[in-house]
């Protein structure tokens, strides 16, 4: 599963989300960085999102 966000900074508009739902059986995975882009608008708040700094490919 993939999941992509974007955190609109004061008067950036709203946040967004992106989600992939689960390969099926048979299908290919996703691979790293391959989540969809954040299209959906966030419509109750209340989360923080913190960055860990870069990934250990």
């Amino acid at each position: 599963m993939g999941t992509s966000f974007y955190v609109a900074g004061k008067g950036g508009g709203p946040s967004r989300i992106g989600l992939s739902g689960f390969p099926k059986a048979g299908e290919t995975q996703i691979a790293k960085c391959m989540a969809p882009a954040a299209d959906a608008a966030v419509i109750k708040g209340g989360y923080v999102l913190k960055d860990k700094g870069p990934l250990n490919a």
